[in-house]
């Protein structure tokens, strides 16, 4: 009795809660977010950054390697204990490149989710603006995770919103 008076009671909540002819559409949300060109230009910085990243850090272990080669050739020619000295100055030399390295990557990376957070919310941000303008009640998001396991093509807004997010982002960039 009381999983029937449950059903009744959840069927009349959905009935209730849709309204007759309320305007619903669906966006793609894996092509917004990988055509969109805001994301294309913050992904061209950030790879931009990334490469002169590693072009850095090459640089500073080519030197290193230089250095400890160079080592091994006149390490014969040294007293122990110089030799034992240089050694652990290019063994701490190469945990400070190390320690370097990773807190510079880490910086990299929280400037990247940073950034990506940011993006992501002028994304839906614009969602809302949009689904007003045009007098939606509900965009709903079509992904791989089984959200929206199917959506009629006729409802299917995606390059509609990409264009017009395109365009704000555009116009935002003129100003």
């Amino acid at each position: 009795m009381k999983k029937i008076i449950l059903i009744l009671l959840g069927i009349g909540l959905l009935t209730s809660c849709q309204q007759k002819g309320a305007k619903t559409a669906f966006v793609k949300t894996e092509t917004i977010f990988k055509e969109y060109k805001g994301i294309k230009a913050q992904e061209a910085i950030f790879k931009k950054k990334q490469e002169a990243f590693a072009k850095k850090y090459d640089s500073i272990v080519n030197d290193w390697r230089k250095e400890v080669m160079q080592f091994q050739q006149n390490a014969k020619k040294m007293a122990p204990k110089q030799a034992q000295k240089k050694d652990q100055e290019l063994y701490q030399k190469q945990q400070m490149i190390q320690q370097m390295q990773q807190q510079e990557s880490a910086q990299l990376t929280a400037e990247i989710q940073k950034q990506t957070d940011s993006i992501v919310k002028i994304v839906y941000d614009f969602f809302d603006t949009y689904g007003k303008q045009n007098g939606y009640k509900y965009i709903y998001g079509k992904n791989n995770t089984g959200a929206l396991m199917y959506g009629d093509a006729k409802l299917d807004i995606t390059d509609d919103v990409l264009k017009a997010l395109d365009s704000a982002y555009q116009a935002e960039q003129k100003k």
